[in-house]
């Protein structure tokens, strides 16, 4: 697997394809019931639930705690003491936060049984606030044609074949590359 600058990942053995790193610019946030819950606070303290996250039953209270302490220390205290919160990480732009925590009943459901690693998902949270989210595009090259009754020629261009979305951090969306590029070549 080769890569320009220009995003572009080839396949030593597969002419005349291609895959694009496309920055995702409406990408949305970090999905998955697997995921620990989150909650996204706002430079002015404005707090909401992440949606697409596992919701414990009383979303609602946390996020009115965060309200009521106004303070990191006491809410991350308020979750390990009435909550049973074994790991706490964030992940900060300019603008937001995100609180990523774990609860009894969110480790119970992910089948975890001592300390919730959450580095997974703070990388991910990271790259969403850093707009680091990317689509890979599997290109196929058509060659120029020449019309055998006019003699009008189409121009050779790269035709998208297939395409992929959501992947958190360029990294991830590298390591997608080369099999989505073998995967539509196989078809």
């Amino acid at each position: 697997m080769t890569m320009s600058r220009d995003d572009v990942v080839t396949v030593a053995g597969l002419p005349g394809w291609r895959a694009l790193l496309v920055a995702d610019a409406d990408a949305g946030e970090p999905w998955g019931d697997a995921l620990a819950p989150a909650l996204l606070i706002g430079r002015g303290g404005r707090v909401r639930a992440a949606a697409e996250v596992y919701q414990p039953a009383h979303t609602g209270r946390l996020a009115h705690a965060w309200q009521y302490f106004c303070d990191h220390d006491l809410f991350c205290r308020y979750l390990r003491l009435c909550h049973g919160t074994t790991s706490i990480a964030t992940a900060s732009s300019q603008d937001t936060t995100a609180l990523i925590f774990d609860t009894t009943a969110y480790r119970a459901h992910a089948g975890i049984t001592g300390v919730a690693d959450l580095s997974a998902e703070q990388a991910e949270w990271q790259a969403w606030l850093d707009g680091d989210v990317y689509g890979v595009v599997v290109q196929q090259h058509i060659p120029a044609v020449s019309c055998t009754h006019c003699g009008q020629t189409t121009p050779a261009m790269w035709t998208a074949v297939e395409s992929c979305w959501g992947y958190f951090g360029r990294a991830s969306a590298e390591d997608a590359a080369e099999p989505l590029l073998r995967a539509c070549t196989a078809v």
